[in-house]
């Protein structure tokens, strides 16, 4: 008994410290230290908050791909509720420490342990590491980080993904079932988000996914045909730099964007789709 307790010890410490990420202590420390980290998290806030034009309290936004959670924060600090997807038992941990332990109440978060597909099954999760956002369930995206020249010299260029596991795939319109319509999809899913769109048949307020360039350029532009199919009159926007915002003034059509897409050298775009008219 002795042992086992040595042994939870050091866990329940990780995950105190998992906890004071998300606390104000955190937020003090950063500011006497480096407000740079503060600061970029309130820019963030205030861009969704910005972009996400008629979001309520308690209005609902999955988060696919949470990873560590640092999104999931941020629409947590909108006032949303949350429901955080993603398959890695190390990221669920934190997700659990960060937002639900250690609390006198946990947070509006619910944290489903699958990955996201076009319909029920399992597939092979490649594994760059525990918790590593580089995790993905697409090949291509493993095989264009393992070799051959890259847009620059990156140590990403060394990843072998040599674990992985088979995980078990859930889609957004089951999700949908199970928990609701929500206000925002955000999808980061490093290269597998045109299975991610084949599962959802309806359209949501808003929805953002990224496109890495130039590996997934022809992806990119399947994920703006298949919004197309469920709302024709949906406008997209984008943005390289979280600092700079939305590159377009205004929201464009599937082809103006298209067209955007095809001659963009980002080295990494998120687009953003909205269905909702101004001012709804």
């Amino acid at each position: 008994m002795a042992e086992k307790n040595q042994i939870q010890a050091p866990q329940r410490l990780t995950g105190f410290r998992q906890r004071l990420k998300v606390s104000w202590i955190y937020d003090a420390f950063w500011t006497v230290n480096d407000r740079r980290v503060i600061d970029q998290r309130r820019r963030q806030v205030e861009f969704y908050r910005g972009l996400l034009e008629g979001l309520q309290p308690k209005d609902l936004i999955f988060d696919v791909g949470a990873n560590c959670g640092q999104k999931t924060d941020v629409f947590l600090r909108l006032g949303a509720r949350v429901i955080a997807v993603d398959p890695d038992e190390t990221n669920q941990e934190i997700l659990k420490e960060k937002f639900l332990m250690y609390r006198m109440q946990s947070k509006p978060v619910v944290i489903v342990g699958k990955a996201v597909s076009d319909e029920n099954k399992t597939e092979t999760f490649f594994m760059d590491g525990p918790g590593s956002a580089l995790n993905t369930l697409s090949r291509k995206w493993v095989d264009s980080l393992r070799g051959g020249p890259r847009r620059s010299p990156s140590p990403l260029d060394t990843q072998e993904f040599q674990r992985r596991r088979e995980v078990e795939t859930t889609t957004l319109q089951q999700l949908i079932g199970q928990h609701g319509l929500p206000f925002f999809i955000k999808i980061d899913v490093e290269g597998y988000e045109v299975p991610v769109l084949r599962g959802l048949d309806r359209p949501v307020p808003y929805l953002s996914f990224e496109v890495n360039l130039p590996e997934f350029r022809t992806e990119g532009l399947e994920c703006i045909e298949l919004l197309k199919r469920l709302a024709p009159n949906g406008k997209f926007n984008y943005l390289v730099d979280w600092d700079a915002g939305l590159v377009s003034e205004r929201w464009m059509t599937p082809g103006d964007l298209s067209k955007v897409l095809e001659g963009c050298s980002a080295p990494s775009v998120e687009v953003f789709w909205k269905t909702r008219a101004e001012g709804k």
